[in-house]
């Protein structure tokens, strides 16, 4: 865990923030809670694990409701992640997220519903947009850029950036 955050305090760092300010930042509050909730779940300790369990869920539905992040302890997300702004972030509990990967608010990654399986793998360095939405079992290539708003409902290949909706390879 401590590895994996000191990782996504150095994006906040070498971006905008320093020193106190990162007490602000409510995107670093939920990885926080979120790396909690990943170290919780390696303890094996009977009694002890289902303490931590129960705090790390109490945790987990506290920021949700106060930041309207919310990053399931069950999906696993590399190092290096950043969440840009407050609020509207919602990851499937099964999504897999590369390292170095950046999402901005009101972004959605998950199921595309109506019974198709799947969630979405996203590579490394993958920039996620404002208001987009990455849906079902698609592939994510690394360094791929999905605009703002876009809806990415196919695979995108390394390099890509897309936009639009249906999002589309814009370059």
């Amino acid at each position: 865990m401590c590895a994996n955050f000191k990782s996504d305090l150095k994006r906040y760092q070498n971006l905008e923030s320093k020193g106190i300010y990162l007490f602000f930042e409510q995107g670093l509050w939920a990885i926080a809670v979120y790396r909690f909730g990943r170290a919780v779940r390696a303890v094996r300790i009977p009694i002890i694990s289902q303490l931590l369990k129960l705090t790390a869920f109490l945790l987990f539905k506290q920021m949700e409701i106060m930041t309207g992040i919310s990053l399931p302890a069950s999906a696993r997300i590399g190092k290096g992640f950043y969440v840009g702004h407050f609020g509207g972030i919602i990851l499937h509990s099964d999504v897999q997220i590369g390292e170095n990967c950046s999402v901005g608010p009101g972004v959605v990654i998950g199921t595309r519903g109506g019974g198709r399986p799947g969630v979405p793998i996203l590579g490394n360095n993958v920039y996620v947009g404002v208001g987009a939405k990455v849906l079902g079992g698609i592939k994510i290539g690394n360094n791929a850029k999905i605009g703002a708003n876009a809806v990415v409902i196919e695979d995108v290949p390394d390099g890509a950036t897309v936009a639009g909706i249906p999002a589309k390879i814009i370059n």
